[in-house]
């Protein structure tokens, strides 16, 4: 049997089980994860994988230090850019070497590495020493170790130890190493005594030990042509058979999986894994999937997988107990459709027959006379049914016979009340089919001869029938169960999908596009399901009873109870007609477009894997590292960090370091833009620029194990808003205020001014109104007097020579020629009284403003007389008026005026009077 198990593996260079499969032992095949150059921009060729704390991988490689958080990957090159040999994962720190170079990162809560370099410390001949392998000692002391001495680092403090002759890989062992050394054995070393050689060890002396396990069973020393056991000082080959199965693969790396498994990494053929108290191994290589058949290292994740820095690539191999999967030689050919546990035997259905496992073979084998395609496997009165296309087989052990020759045998239901009976749906419609006395009898339901793909019961003697394309009938059968008594058509709009989901509340039917809740005939499109938004594409499938169920999306499967989510399942089911299976204890067979894995939905999640979340600020000098988030979305905001307006430039990465499966991040920055979430997106980067002042809380989540966290941050307003602006500003405002304050005391002064100004205008305006109104009423009255006294003068005169004529005439009386002389003497005198012109002229001046002056001033050629009619005209006497005054006719006036409009200078067309009156 051994030597057939190792044929195997050769021969076929895939999974080996010394356990068995479905419903025993699974050996599944685990899913591998490869990252090649062109992923992480390195070298090819990986020489050592370490984790740290928050779940990043750092990889050593010929570019330097490979970091991996899930989303990106970046390269931390060491000074002088050697070969990085060795790296481990320590705290806050992440040790490294490689030749002439070795020291620590010293990491940041927020992503960052500081390179500090130990081999300063080290004299110029030690620094020529290449760093191949670091080892922790549980006191917390580091030892970076070459092949011809080691480095122990205390503190901050470098001590030189030089081992008896050259080194392979040295084991801690509590705060003491176990040495290896080439040409002696193995040695224990102590800070205290130095170098002890292990009795017993002296063979080993002749080969090369490449690993060392402590185990409660001694010590297992692997060399490259075995696996050893040191106890009590004796030296024996630790097993033979897993030496004979690893005969002729030199063995190149140990290393003991938290579970107690063995992982043998080998020069030639891949890994191996071996279980000694299951028996079990195992072995993955190019053949089954690995980049490269050449393990350089090999280290356990927080999860429990296992890296593997080979040769030329870097691969993650899948340990999940979570998803076991069956794609290789463990798995019966072709694309399963139904799969059941039968009288302690695993019978699988498939498209090319029916197959059931065999024990002593350790492989599926074929049902005899059951090759094709396989629909349903169902139990009947203690006998395993087949629905087959070529018809019904009744199955026993690796024997079927057929029992229906009706063809395609696709779905069945017990009757309720008939325990031996099954209604069957077929290529041709419904029929019975009835175990009466072991014998098995078919009778046609009559009323339907369309191919029916999914049966359903939905009532007393009621059916759902779906087609085989689309549509299906509501189907009511007749008390014997023999004959459709009401059969109504069902349109559905696209492909019938799935196998009806019942959920005993629900009936659900699956669409090409979309869902629907069936009730009495009608398909009615939901778009939530027990409280679980839907989108297109998604399919409900219900588990082993009605309150457990499973939603399909494209890259995922959720668990839920009820309406409690449970987890998500990395899968891909056979579309478009997904299948699940009820499998032993609380697991499922789900069917996969290869093969099928086996899920335990009751198995114990993984721990859950802190979110990672890095923000920085844009600044003259670029992107600067600002802080980590510091807690899940659900806790309560803490102290924001501060940031200056100038920095309001936010760049946000973020990962969740999950390496077995795809992860979508969504985000949203609460405080901005209505703090709507983004879509759903692989992408771990997020960006937002020229943010307004303001309080924001930036969150992200992933689509796996509720993982997410969240940032709290402020950004200040600009300088022109701060604290200390405003206090400015106040100062400015009430400095502005009795500024103003004075301006309007000013300008109340000034306007009291103004207003005396005017009040004194006014008074002015007022006193020279009145000397106005009594310079006028002077004016009034001196013309007044003026024309009383141009009319007294007119009418003395005027009587002066009326009676100057009468004397005249009276003169010729002799006797009174005396007198008369007198008498025209005298009256003649008052003619030409020049005190009554001066009056006259003081008076006329006074009120026409000095016009006879000025006249005079003027035209100094005028007369007395013309001075006289200038002003008797500017009065606006006519010449009658003015004869009298000037005691001559009225012809003489006229004869006076022209002689004076020619000394004024007057055109014969001018007018003397407006001259006057103008002038």
């Amino acid at each position: 049997m051994l030597l057939k198990r190792y044929l195997l593996l050769v021969l076929f260079g895939v999974l080996s089980c010394a356990g068995r499969l479905p419903g025993q032992s699974d050996a599944p095949v685990p899913r591998i994860h490869r990252f090649t150059a062109e992923d992480h921009g390195g070298g090819v060729q990986n020489w050592a994988v370490t984790q740290d704390a928050a779940g990043r991988i750092y990889v050593a490689n010929p570019a330097g230090v490979l970091r991996y958080d899930g989303v990106k990957w970046l390269t931390l090159p060491l000074p002088g850019s050697p070969t990085v040999r060795a790296v481990l994962a320590d705290g806050n720190r992440v040790y490294a070497g490689g030749y002439g170079e070795f020291g620590y990162f010293q990491l940041s809560d927020h992503g960052g590495a500081e390179w500090h370099s130990l081999a300063a410390q080290l004299s110029v001949a030690d620094r020529n020493e290449e760093i191949w392998h670091i080892e922790r000692l549980a006191d917390g002391r580091v030892m970076f170790q070459s092949f011809g001495k080691f480095f122990m680092l205390e503190g901050e403090t470098i001590t030189k130890v030089s081992p008896p002759g050259v080194m392979m890989f040295a084991r801690a062992d509590g705060n003491e190493l176990i040495v290896p050394v080439t040409g002696a054995g193995l040695y224990r070393w102590t800070a205290e005594s130095g170098f002890r050689f292990l009795p017993g060890s002296e063979e080993l002396g002749e080969r090369e030990v490449v690993g060392m396990v402590k185990r409660p069973d001694g010590l297992l020393v692997a060399t490259g042509d075995g696996i050893y056991v040191l106890r009590q000082d004796k030296l024996d080959s630790w097993s033979a058979e897993l030496n004979e199965l690893l005969g002729g693969s030199e063995i190149n790396r140990l290393l003991q999986l938290r579970d107690g498994t063995l992982a043998i990494g080998t020069i030639t053929s891949g890994v191996f894994f071996y279980q000694q108290t299951a028996g079990t191994f195992s072995q993955l290589n190019e053949t089954t999937g690995l980049s490269n058949n050449t393990v350089l290292a090999l280290s356990e994740s927080q999860w429990g997988n296992v890296w593997l820095g080979l040769d030329r690539g870097l691969d993650m191999i899948d340990r999940s107990k979570l998803i076991r999967y069956h794609v290789g030689n463990d798995r019966p050919p072709g694309a399963v459709y139904a799969a059941i546990k039968h009288g302690g035997q695993a019978y699988v259905g498939t498209n090319q027959g029916l197959y059931r496992w065999d024990n002593a073979r350790e492989r599926y084998e074929l049902v005899r006379g059951t090759s094709g395609q396989v629909w349903e496997l169902r139990v009947l009165d203690g006998e395993l049914l087949c629905g087959h296309n070529n018809g019904t087989y009744a199955v026993q052990g690796d024997v079927a016979k057929i029992v229906s020759d009706r063809s395609g045998g696709w779905a069945s239901l017990p009757l309720p009340d008939q325990p031996r009976t099954l209604i069957q749906a077929t290529y041709t419609g419904l029929q019975l089919l009835q175990k009466e006395d072991g014998v098995y009898v078919t009778h046609g339901i009559a009323g339907l001869d369309a191919p029916i793909r999914y049966l359903t019961r939905t009532g007393d003697r009621e059916f759902l029938a779906l087609h085989g394309s689309r549509g299906g009938y509501r189907v009511k059968l007749s008390d014997d169960y023999r004959s459709i008594v009401q059969l109504d058509t069902i349109n559905a709009p696209g492909l019938i999908k799935a196998s009806p989901a019942d959920f005993g509340e629900t009936l659900l039917v699956q669409t090409q596009d979309s869902l629907y809740e069936y009730a009495d005939g009608v398909l009615r499109s939901i778009t939530e399901f027990r409280g679980v938004p839907l989108q297109s594409g998604n399919q409900c499938l219900v588990g082993r009873d009605s309150s457990e169920w499973f939603l399909y999306a494209a890259d995922r499967i959720g668990v839920y109870r009820g309406r409690d989510f449970v987890t998500n399942l990395p899968l891909r089911l056979r579309f478009p007609f997904p299948i699940i299976i009820p499998w032993a204890d609380d697991d499922y067979l789900f069917l996969l477009d290869q093969g099928y894995a086996r899920v335990s939905v009751q198995a114990e999640r993984r721990p859950v894997a802190n979110m990672l979340l890095n923000a920085e600020t844009a600044n003259q000098r670029g992107w600067q590292q600002l802080a980590a988030g510091s807690h899940s979305i659900n806790q309560q905001s803490d102290q924001p960090i501060e940031l200056s307006y100038g920095e309001n430039d936010v760049r946000f990465s973020f990962a969740l370091p999950v390496y077995d499966r795809p992860v979508s991040y969504r985000s949203r920055l609460v405080g901005y833009a209505g703090g709507q979430w983004s879509d759903w997106s692989p992408t771990g980067t997020r960006s937002f620029t020229s943010l307004p002042a303001g309080d924001y809380r930036f969150e992200v989540e992933a689509n796996w194990f509720d993982a997410g966290n969240a940032l709290h941050f402020s950004i200040a307003p600009p300088w022109y808003r701060s604290k200390l602006a405003y206090l400015l500003y106040g100062v400015l405002l009430v400095a502005l205020l009795y500024l103003l304050y004075l301006l309007h005391l000013q300008r109340l002064r000034a306007q009291a001014r103004r207003l005396e100004i005017v009040r004194q205008r006014e008074l002015q305006q007022q006193r020279v109104l009145a000397r106005n109104q009594e310079l006028n009423a002077n004016v009034r009255r001196k013309t007044e007097e003026l024309a009383n006294t141009t009319l007294t003068l007119a009418k003395k005169n005027e009587m002066l020579l009326v009676l100057k004529e009468e004397i005249e005439r009276s003169r010729r009386t002799p006797e009174k020629r005396l007198d008369h002389r007198k008498m025209q003497h005298l009256i003649d005198r008052n003619l030409n009284n020049e005190e009554d012109w001066a009056i006259f002229e003081s008076h006329f001046n006074e009120v026409h403003e000095a016009f006879l002056k000025r006249l005079r001033k003027t035209y100094p050629n005028l007369t007395t007389g013309d001075l006289r009619l200038s002003a008797y005209l500017r009065m606006g006497l006519s010449s009658k008026e003015i004869a009298p005054l000037l005691h001559i006719s009225v012809r003489g006036v006229e004869n006076k005026r022209y002689r004076l409009r020619k000394k004024l200078g007057l055109e014969s067309g001018g007018d003397l009077n407006t001259y006057l009156l103008d002038f």
